[in-house]
Order: structure tokens, then C-alpha cells, then sequence
């Protein structure tokens, strides 16, 4: 039995096939049911062999048939139909009927069982058929439909009248974490905000209203079993109804990746405006005074002109090498490793600071998760600000946080108002500074998913806070960069 129309159960006619061996019976029948169902079409076969054969053909949706037929007789028949069709609906309709054949039928698994008679036990037919055929076009949608959708395993779930989750697939498990006998039985609430349990409700009463739309997607919070926060679309529909509301079905689509893409254009486009007005304003005072330089070398040809001139020009590049620098580390760190702190800022700490200058690591394993080149920059552009800012000899210190690691000095220290300003793109206070090294210290920890702050030292110097979230613990087995 083929259905080559995927939307034929939802609008096909019901389609019977009827067996009996008396043919003028067949047409009686045939004409009366068509007469009460009106939306039927019967297929009549006189001879039990043809069934099968028939059913391999068409699309049938309901078997009625005789129960004492030449070679055979109706139970043996729907033996031979149930082996090939578990879940065909079979209905024995005879003329000879006792409470023995009853009770054979029904412990076969018989759909229906009806007397022959007038028009009475014709229209109760035409009834049973017409329900049993439904039911089954109603499984063979729902079994279609549960094939595309475990196909595209996104996550599933039904709510009833009583605002319970009835059912939930396996991906929906997944998603939240909870056993199913945790799930079923409890409140939209178990994983969703009172927020987004009201919005849903209210998209509920949109869509059950009589002017409004058959479903809704909007946007919600799914919060997981450990704690976690995954965010998802909800397409939400309510399920078939006439007087009495059943409850409603969704599927979620989990938005992580369009969340973090709408996070990372944001950024983005953060970073243009920023560029934007770097370019136009701090790289201007640089081509302003070489461009004055120029002119009072042409004009007088000393020296000093001459190295005003490309001191400027040093200064442009720097501040274009460094620019390009910020639209590199600004970009998200695809595949971490385990990079050990400690080890990797003494390998950056020798290129600073004069021989009186200290490097003290106070913890042995400072481990995060993250790439090697950019946290490296990240502590060699820490140690460049030191290096500008404070005098020699100084100490600097770095070492594990709860939930972290930081970078402190002994020096001179920050006022309130540097404390606000030191990651803005362009503001320094040393004289040859272009403001860009601790904008790109932010840059990196961004990339990295992580904060950075400012403060004062212990010993009343600068502290900056490094905030991993999550810190990668070590473990023997897993290879640590240094």
C-alpha cells in the first residue's frame, strides 16, 4: 500500500476497499456509504485473492469485509492483511454472525465487528468506517511528521490544558538536562523565567483568539538542569480544538550561534566607529605636525625639522600598526588550549624592565583556557604600561585570582579618572604614547569571553583583574602551553 502524496492523509478522501463475494451487495453497500460520508471512495474486490494485491496498489485507509467467502473466510483474511499491515483498520461485516465469530474477531485484533442488515447497520458501518479511517490517517500524518522532525532533532514539546508538559522528545532532554520523569508532569516555569512563561502565555492567547495567527516564534530563555542559560526560538503552536482548549505544541531552536554573530556585528560595528574616529582625529594631529615640520624645513633646513618631521611619520606607524592589531585581536578565539600563565608572562617580562626591575609569579599553576599568542600580547602590553609608567627599580606581580589571574605593580599608582579612561582607544599620559596598549589588552580578554578591570595594588601601585569565565583546571593528561 503506497502514499505518493506526502499531504495525502490530511486531504485525501477516505479511501475503503470492500470485499465480499456478492457482487450485487458490493454496489448496495458502495452506493450507501458514499451517500452518508459524501468525501469517500470505495474500492470493491469480489475475490479475497485480490486484496493484497489491491492494497499494494492504492491508498487505503480502511478494510471492510465478508466473513464467509469461498477458500478462505474474513479472520484468515485479516491475518494475511495484519502481516503486511500491522495497522490497517479491518472491519468484518457478515451476514453470518454468532457470539463465537465475535469473539474470534476481537481477540484477532479486529477493528470492527457488524451483522449485515438494513439501512441501520449500514449507516453504523458507514460510521465506524468513517472513524477508524481518520484515526488512521491521523497516524499516518502524526508518524510522517515525527519523521521530519527526528530528522531535524530539534528539541519538542507538548503542554496541556493544565499548563503540564504532557510530552518532550529526546532532544528536548538534551537541551534542558532533566530526566523525562522530572519534565513531564511540570510547569513551563521548571525551565523558563516568570518573564518568558507570560510571553508565552500571551503569544498562547494570540493564537487561540479567532482573528489571530495559527502560531507564533518569539524569543525565550531556556534554563538548563546545571544552571546554564541557552537561548532559543519558540515556534508555538496550539494543538487541534473545537469547544474545549487541548493545550498547545512548540518546537525550540536554540539562537547561541545567531546570538553570539548579533553580539560579535555589534562589536563590530562598535569597533568601525571606533576606528572611524581614530582615524579622523588622533592619526590628524600626527599628519598635522609633520605636515608644520615639513614646512619649516623647506623653509629653514635645520635638523631639528628634519627629526620632527620623521619622528611624526614613526609616530603614524605606530599607531597604524597598532590599529590593525585591534581589528585582529578583537576577533573571538575559535580553538583554546590550556596556556599556563605564569610560564608564558615570564617568557614576555624579558624583553622590559631594567636589571633592578622584578618579575614575581606567586602561584605555580595559573592555568587558562585560550590562545597562546594573544594572551601573550595581552600580559606584554600589561608590561609595556608599566614600563612607561612607572620608575625602576619596580616589582610586578602576577598571580591566581578565585576566578582568574592578575597583574600588579608596585609603582606610583592611578587616579579615579585614569582608572575610567585607561581602555579608551587613544588616551595615554606618557608623551609617546598612542593610547592604544590597553584598549588592546580589553580587545584580547573580549576575544577570550572574559573582563578585565582596573584598581589599586596592595602595595599602592595599578592592579589589573583578569576574570576567566570559565577557569580550565590542569590535569596530568592534558598538554599545557607555556
Amino acid at each position: 500500500m503506497s502514499i505518493d502524496n506526502p499531504n495525502e492523509a490530511a486531504t485525501a478522501s477516505i479511501e475503503v476497499l470492500h470485499v465480499d463475494d456478492d457482487p450485487a451487495f458490493l454496489d448496495l453497500t458502495k452506493s450507501f456509504i458514499q451517500r452518508e460520508l459524501g468525501d469517500v471512495e470505495i474500492t470493491t474486490v469480489a475475490s479475497p485473492d485480490a486484496v493484497l494485491d489491491t492494497l499494494d496498489e492504492r491508498s487505503v485507509h480502511c478494510v471492510v469485509s465478508d466473513y464467509e467467502m469461498p477458500g478462505t473466510d474474513g479472520l484468515e483474511l485479516l491475518d494475511a492483511v495484519r502481516d503486511h499491515y500491522a495497522d490497517l483498520p479491518f472491519i468484518l461485516y457478515t451476514g453470518k454472525g454468532s457470539e463465537e465469530i465475535a469473539a474470534q474477531a476481537i481477540n484477532a485484533g479486529v477493528t470492527g465487528y457488524l451483522q449485515k442488515g438494513g439501512p441501520d447497520q449500514h449507516r453504523r458501518l458507514a460510521n465506524r468506517v468513517k472513524h477508524a479511517a481518520t484515526e488512521y490517517r491521523a497516524q499516518i500524518e502524526s508518524e510522517r511528521y515525527s519523521t521530519v522532525l527526528r530528522a531535524l532533532d530539534y528539541p519538542i514539546y507538548v503542554v496541556n490544558a493544565e499548563a503540564e508538559f504532557e510530552y518532550v522528545n529526546e532532544a528536548f532532554l538534551d537541551l534542558v538536562g532533566y530526566d523525562r520523569e522530572a519534565i513531564i508532569g511540570s510547569p513551563p516555569g521548571k525551565i523558563k523565567s516568570d518573564e518568558g512563561v507570560q510571553r508565552a502565555n500571551g503569544m498562547l492567547a494570540t493564537i487561540v483568539s479567532s482573528a489571530g495567527p495559527e502560531t507564533q516564534q518569539f524569543g525565550v530563555d531556556i534554563h538548563t538542569k546545571d544552571g546554564e542559560t541557552v537561548p532559543c526560538y519558540d515556534h508555538m503552536a496550539a494543538l487541534p480544538f473545537d469547544d474545549e482548549f487541548r493545550g498547545s505544541v512548540g518546537i525550540l531552536r536554540d539562537a547561541t550561534r545567531e546570538q553570539r554573530q548579533r553580539e560579535d556585528l555589534i562589536r563590530q560595528n562598535k569597533r568601525l566607529d571606533e576606528f572611524t574616529s581614530i582615524v579622523s582625529h588622533d592619526l590628524r594631529t600626527p599628519l598635522q605636525n609633520a605636515k608644520t615640520a615639513a614646512e619649516m624645513a623647506r623653509a629653514e633646513g635645520e635638523a631639528t625639522h628634519f627629526e620632527a618631521l620623521e619622528r611624526e611619520h614613526e609616530r603614524m606607524e605606530q599607531m597604524i600598526d597598532e590599529l590593525l592589531t585591534l581589528a585582529k585581536e578583537g576577533e573571538s578565539v575559535s580553538e583554546p588550549e590550556p596556556v599556563d600563565v605564569g610560564a608564558l608572562a615570564a617568557e614576555a617580562w624579558k624583553p622590559f624592565g631594567c636589571p633592578a626591575d622584578t618579575l614575581d609569579v606567586a602561584d605555580d599553576e595559573i592555568t587558562v583556557s585560550g590562545d597562546r599568542s594573544r594572551i601573550r600580547r595581552l600580559l606584554e602590553n600589561l608590561f609595556r604600561n608599566v614600563d612607561d609608567h612607572c620608575g625602576s627599580p619596580v616589582t610586578v606581580t602576577i598571580g591566581a585570582s578565585a576566578d582568574g589571574f592578575y597583574v600588579a605593580d608596585d609603582g606610583p599608582g592611578l587616579d579615579e579618572t585614569d582608572c575610567e579612561s585607561v581602555f579608551e582607544a587613544g588616551y595615554t599620559t606618557a608623551t609617546d604614547g598612542t593610547g592604544f596598549g590597553l584598549t588592546i589588552v580589553e580587545r584580547i580578554a573580549d576575544a577570550h569571553g572574559w573582563d578585565i578591570s582596573v584598581g589599586d595594588s596592595a602595595s599602592g601601585g595599578v592592579r589589573f583583574d583578569v576574570t576567566v569565565d570559565p577557569a580550565v583546571p590542569v590535569t596530568d593528561d592534558v598538554p599545557v602551553s607555556p
